[in-house]
């Protein structure tokens, strides 16, 4: 029974620091990310706007992190939650020139605190 009620305990405190998630938006836009740079936290969700009139095939090759929403047409959207700290690298396999550098930290972590 100790163990069940230490269970709950931690989902509770674990699930807790998820509700503070939100929802970041990165447009994708004349063969670019808006913005270059994004800091978020864990259990953040970046939703992937393609507002450009091209395709763009979203994906990052970053150990951990590794994603491939592959071909993603004008207007569509897609995203992906973070579930790890971390620096994530997203790149565009149709325009290599593309890049965005994710900064995934815990919730409450300050900005010059060292991982």
């Amino acid at each position: 029974m100790r163990l069940f009620a230490g269970a709950i305990a931690c989902a509770i405190i674990l699930s807790a620091g998820l509700a503070d998630a939100e929802e970041l938006i990165v447009s994708q836009k004349n063969r670019t990310f808006d913005p270059k740079l994004l800091k978020a936290k864990l259990g953040d969700t970046v939703l992937f706007l393609n507002d450009d009139r091209y395709a763009h095939n979203l994906y990052s090759e970053t150990p951990g992190f590794e994603f491939n929403i592959r071909k993603q047409m004008p207007g569509e959207s897609d995203s992906i939650t973070l579930d790890k700290v971390g620096e994530i690298e997203v790149r565009c396999a149709i325009h290599p020139r593309m890049r965005l550098k994710i900064d995934v930290r815990e919730a409450g972590a300050s900005e010059d605190e060292e991982e």
